[in-house]
């Protein structure tokens, strides 16, 4: 449900933005909606959504706020990992031309939450399944452009992002019955990340 509202939140934006008269010059704020994917880990996909707000503070730096979920899924033969990461991120971005324009290099830290499930030694009898938590600081860079579609408020903003996440986490074991409610120490094995990310950004 929530993608589906972004989807629609993202088209209704996009005609209120081409409505005559809507367009200016030097905007001061825009609305960011993007997806991104990932396969540079190695044993690693994941698809990302994210929502910016972006404010200019000065002829160069812009306040980003970003809300982003993500899907991955780590597989390396003998452990396996599905997760569904949540957070938000505040930081800043600097425009090398000025500007809401051109390349930028950016950096933001934030806080996220994490759910996932893990099955070790996959496919052997001694196979084990559980559930892990993650409550995490992350700290993410963007490098990429900014570049307006013709003369409208509608800018396309290709970037490659990386970062890590700091995290504590907890976990307990579902299968098999021996291990229940036994201590469980294990950890995600996504801790680094980088990943591209195509995005639609609407200035006003």
């Amino acid at each position: 449900m929530k993608r589906e509202l972004v989807i629609v939140l993202f088209f209704a934006a996009v005609a209120a933005a081409m409505t005559p008269g809507t367009v200016l010059a030097e905007p001061a704020n825009s609305v960011n909606f993007a997806i991104g994917m990932s396969n540079f880990l190695p044993h690693c996909d994941a698809t990302i959504y994210f929502i910016e707000y972006e404010h200019m503070l000065g002829s160069k730096i812009s306040a980003v706020g970003r809300v982003s979920e993500v899907h991955y899924t780590f597989d390396d033969g003998e452990h396996v990992e599905d997760g569904r990461p949540k957070g938000a991120d505040v930081g800043v971005r600097y425009y090398f031309s000025g500007g809401m324009k051109g390349f930028f290099v950016g950096g933001l830290v934030g806080y996220w939450k994490s759910d996932w499930t893990f099955t070790h030694n996959k496919n052997l009898p001694d196979e084990f399944n559980g559930n892990g938590r993650s409550n995490s600081l992350r700290a993410n860079v963007d490098v990429g452009g900014r570049f307006p579609i013709g003369s409208t408020s509608i800018s396309i903003m290709p970037s490659l992002n990386f970062g890590r996440y700091f995290s504590s986490t907890s976990c307990e074991y579902t299968s098999p019955a021996a291990r229940i409610g036994a201590p469980c120490s294990e950890e995600s094995e996504v801790t680094f990340y980088a990943f591209l990310a195509v995005t639609a950004g609407i200035a006003f």
